[in-house]
């Protein structure tokens, strides 16, 4: 592991799983979404600062709510299973290197919070950020139709896609011209990308959500593109847990509004 001097940032592996942390305090394990593949922690000095921003900010935010905690971003390797439950048992190795720990799964990345707090004693909380027990019909559909662009290689198609999910007005037009260039000096990962959408397609946690056995909380917005209100609500039932209902966002919680999750965490710890 490599600590920056004089700050709280750190980068480093765990059992091949990349990440980039701020904070001091306990673990606080963030797994990230389908985009994962196309970007990961450890593979660009700029990208690693973006995430250390995030880790910063939601560090300060527990300990403000007197919950202190190491914020960690947590990549997955290359070669990812096309499973869930695969790359669930990919992180549970990882899980070696920090112990009881907290996690907050974002979108995709609550499918495998779900699947490590059902199986691994070692989690002692899940909060899921803008992801539910299963995609909603449309968010289905969307994955169904980037899947169709990325086998026929029209890629800048995905990247578009992605960036009016999780962004609105200005930021989504330099979002725009940034995959442009992106898709200009880039090859994707194609392989790992199709195998995640195809987890992300088959999952579906209701069934034994009532086997997570661990405090839980639901962050969703009422206008997500990938799940509806009431499949937030109704994870919440099946897990016992609170739910926090954003009013009017959607995945663009995270990057424009991203203190109020942040926030909740932050609570839901304390």
């Amino acid at each position: 592991m490599v600590r920056a001097p004089s700050t709280n940032l750190r980068r480093g592996t765990a059992a091949d799983h990349p990440y980039v942390g701020y904070g001091d305090g306990p673990p606080l394990l963030v797994l990230p979404g389908v985009n994962d593949p196309l970007l990961r922690a450890g593979e660009r000095a700029w990208f690693d600062l973006v995430l250390a921003a995030y880790c910063r900010r939601q560090a300060r935010a527990c300990a403000a709510a007197g919950a202190p905690r190491t914020v960690y971003y947590l990549s997955r390797p290359p070669g990812v299973p096309d499973t869930v439950a695969g790359m669930g048992d990919r992180y549970r190795a990882a899980l070696d290197a920090f112990g009881p720990c907290d996690l907050v799964g974002v979108s995709m990345g609550g499918f495998l919070a779900l699947d490590l707090a059902r199986r691994d004693d070692r989690v002692r909380s899940v909060t899921l950020a803008l992801s539910a027990a299963r995609l909603s019909r449309h968010g289905r559909e969307s994955l169904r139709a980037w899947t169709r662009w990325a086998d026929a290689g029209e890629w800048l198609r995905v990247y578009r896609a992605g960036v009016r999910a999780v962004v609105t007005g200005a930021r989504r037009r330099l979002g725009a011209l940034a995959v442009r260039g992106f898709d200009a000096v880039r090859s994707p990962p194609a392989d790992d990308i199709r195998r995640t959408f195809r987890a992300a397609l088959a999952f579906d946690a209701r069934p034994w959500l009532g086997e997570v056995g661990v405090p839980a909380l639901v962050v969703g917005g009422t206008a997500d593109p990938f799940f509806t209100d009431a499949a937030f609500a109704g994870t919440a039932d099946g897990l016992g847990a609170r739910h926090e209902r954003l009013d009017g966002w959607g995945h663009d919680a995270m990057i424009e509004g991203g203190r109020l999750v942040d926030g909740a965490v932050a609570g839901f710890l304390r």
